[in-house]
């Protein structure tokens, strides 16, 4: 078998498999229950910061 079939077959499980993976995140709203966590991570990290306040 030559070289270029083997990679052709590489790169379409390659593909095959990240389209499924991006699918399941998809499907379950995975992106946007990680933006909440890190969204509200961020807030307690502002809301703990110390600002002091110029007029």
């Amino acid at each position: 078998m030559a070289w270029y079939f083997i990679l052709l077959i590489v790169l379409a499980a390659v593909f095959v498999f990240l389209f499924v993976l991006l699918f399941i995140v998809y499907i379950t709203n995975a992106d946007l229950k990680m933006v909440e966590k890190i969204y509200n991570k961020l807030l307690e990290y502002h809301d703990k910061k110390h600002v002091e306040t110029k007029l």
